[in-house]
């Protein structure tokens, strides 16, 4: 979850991808009728927010969030940006990166956007630290205090602020609470905080760390607990997401927040590359790329998420990514009878998508 997506834009590479497209819609429409969503189902309405990973929106990004489209599925942006320091203070530390993303949470709200910034620990690259070492900053109060004391830097000029802690320990337990709880006297109620939860589906939670978060208690503290989905195969090629799975781990969700914050459920914008080197972040660009070049047949799983098989240096990978007729699939799947309809829905990695995904999402809502 939260794996950093190279934006890999360019002319060419759209008319590879629109090529190749046009030589697999069939197959694919066809089995999305088979299970009786066809293209003219309608989808549910639901409160829409896009995770995006930095600072910064290119061009491309831009014009995409300035369509009408695009506001209709999207009402919320978080720019998952803010990275902590063992000191505690917060960056971007950069005067200018400052003014920069002051500008651009600026920039958004005209768009009608509510915009969130987001903590994400990380280093300096964007690689995210492992839980070990988050785990300690988080124990000691100092860091804690420092945090929080510097936080309302950037509550300030958004609307609300959101924590993504990744890989903790079970042990962690008391330091995520300790940490939330300083966060929501810090920041609300003048501004909103939302929590990146993990995707248990039972408690004791079947995660690695799960455990560190307890829904029922962190619960008052936050305006909504936004629940991770993603990245369903980790442990080897598969979907990104799998609908049932998601609506497991929302409902659990559900239960333990009871009423007291708003819940969502994410969706993958990214796809994963799955090679003998590990796991690799990728776009829907480089997917439908990677499959025209070698004329490759792109197929779809039973959740209807494509994928394409490849060598590449003689090894083999598979490449699942999701478009628009598996994303629908998902979201037509989770009916107001399945997920409620106060229920959100988090579209993460702004920038991997497909190009005519919001468009054709808004064209299928209620």
């Amino acid at each position: 979850m939260g794996a950093r997506i190279v934006k890999q834009r360019s002319l060419s590479g759209l008319f590879v991808a629109l090529a190749c497209l046009a030589a697999c819609s069939g197959e694919a429409g066809e089995e999305v009728e088979a299970v009786g969503l066809r293209a003219e189902t309608p989808l549910p309405a639901r409160r829409g927010t896009v995770i995006v990973d930095g600072c910064v929106l290119d061009t491309w990004s831009r014009a995409l969030l300035a369509q009408p489209a695009t506001k209709r599925v999207v009402a919320e942006v978080v720019m998952l940006c803010l990275v902590p320091r063992e000191s505690g203070e917060i960056g971007p530390r950069d005067l200018g990166a400052r003014t920069a993303l002051t500008g651009l949470v600026g920039d958004l709200r005209r768009e009608g956007y509510t915009v969130e910034l987001g903590i994400a620990f990380t280093d300096e690259s964007g690689q995210r630290y492992d839980g070990a070492q988050t785990a300690r900053w988080i124990r000691d109060p100092f860091f804690r205090g420092k945090l929080t004391s510097t936080i309302g830097t950037f509550a300030d000029i958004a609307d609300g602020i959101d924590i993504d802690l990744q890989r903790l320990p079970n042990e962690s337990k008391a330091d995520v609470s300790a940490l939330v709880s300083e966060l929501s006297a810090a920041v609300r109620p003048l501004k909103k905080l939302g929590l990146f939860a993990p995707p248990s589906v039972t408690r004791p939670s079947d995660l690695p760390g799960g455990e560190a978060f307890e829904t029922a208690r962190l619960a008052p503290l936050v305006d909504r607990v936004r629940v991770m989905t993603l990245d369903y195969s980790e442990n080897g090629p598969g979907p990104t997401i799998d609908a049932g799975w998601a609506v497991d781990a929302v409902r659990l969700a559900r239960r333990e927040v009871d009423g007291r914050a708003a819940v969502d459920v994410a969706v993958p914008l990214y796809g994963i590359d799955f090679g003998p080197r590990g796991l690799r972040p990728t776009t829907w660009f480089e997917a439908v790329a990677i499959a025209s070049s070698g004329r490759l047949p792109i197929e779809r799983g039973p959740t209807g998420s494509p994928f394409v098989r490849y060598a590449r240096d003689g090894e083999a990978h598979v490449l699942w990514f999701d478009d628009a007729i598996s994303t629908a699939r998902a979201l037509g799947g989770w009916t107001y009878e399945v997920l409620p309809a106060d229920v959100g829905v988090v579209f993460y990695g702004l920038g991997a998508e497909e190009p005519t995904l919001f468009a054709e999402l808004a064209a299928r809502t209620l």
